[in-house]
């Protein structure tokens, strides 16, 4: 680790702030790339919805936040957790496909009135950020219901209609949780 600050200090010559930055992100990226290689792994049966899954999730959380473990095993337990509801239990719930359009509708409601809920390390957003996000939010959502309309049966459309359900729910969680006095944290 030293090596590497030491060759960005010589040869770029950044501050420790910015190197501090650059390791981080490095951090960051490689915790996130092993537990989704650990999930994964996991799911390797269902390799294809599981990478679906994913992708609806990356899209609803870079645009309204969730809830944060701030720890690598409470995340990768709670993301473990998340998929085996969405992926192996809840798609096996009953429910109209009349049911799923009203419950898609009051997710685009959900995500758009409380989202985004960053990180309590993150800097406050500022309105045309937020702004931003709900319209990306509501349109991507929008977008799902249709889908959801025109292919109800299909196994990875349903994935991603519990996947929104779930990160809706989680979405009320994190804003609640938010408001609590710190040491309910």
């Amino acid at each position: 680790m030293q090596i590497i600050k030491q060759s960005l200090l010589e040869k770029y010559h950044l501050n420790n702030f910015q190197i501090a930055q650059l390791l981080f992100l490095g951090k960051t990226i490689a915790s996130e790339i092993s537990k989704i290689i650990i999930i994964a792994i996991i799911f390797h049966q269902q390799l294809d919805i599981f990478l679906f899954a994913l992708v609806i999730l990356v899209m609803l959380r870079c645009s309204t936040g969730g809830i944060h473990f701030y720890t690598y095993i409470k995340c990768l337990a709670g993301s473990i957790l998340y998929f085996g509801l969405a992926l192996i239990l809840l798609p096996h719930i009953p429910m109209s496909h009349t049911l799923k359009i009203l419950f898609c509708l009051l997710c685009v409601l959900i995500c758009y009135v409380v989202g985004p809920v960053p990180s309590r390390y993150r800097p406050p957003y500022t309105n045309k950020f937020i702004k931003h996000c709900k319209i990306i939010i509501t349109t991507f959502l929008l977008l799902y219901t249709f889908i959801l309309h025109i292919i109800p049966k299909s196994q990875y459309v349903i994935v991603g209609f519990w996947i929104i359900i779930l990160h809706s729910l989680q979405l009320l969680t994190a804003k609640y949780i938010r408001k609590l006095p710190v040491y309910f944290k």
